[in-house]
C-alpha cells in the first residue's frame, strides 16, 4: 500500500492546537517502510561523510605533501 500519513488541522476553534492525522492502516508495512528509510539515511550519511573525508585528506596531502 502506498498510503502516506498526512498531518490536517483541526476544523474546530477550541481544538485548534491539536493536529489530526489519518490512521495507520497497516502497522507492519509502515514499520518496515519507517525501518528501510531510517537505514537508507544512515548509508547516505556515511557516505557523504566518506566522500568528504576523502576530499579533504586529498586536498591536504596536495596541499602540503606535493611540495
Amino acid at each position: 500500500m502506498n498510503r502516506q500519513i498526512q498531518a490536517r488541522a483541526s476544523a474546530h476553534l477550541k481544538n485548534s492546537h491539536i493536529i489530526e492525522h489519518t490512521p495507520i492502516i497497516d502497522e507492519v508495512a509502515y514499520e518496515q517502510r519507517l525501518k528501510k528509510r531510517k537505514f537508507q539515511q544512515i548509508l547516505k550519511n556515511t557516505f557523504e561523510s566518506m566522500a568528504f573525508i576523502c576530499m579533504a585528506v586529498l586536498t591536504f596531502s596536495i596541499l602540503f605533501l606535493g611540495e
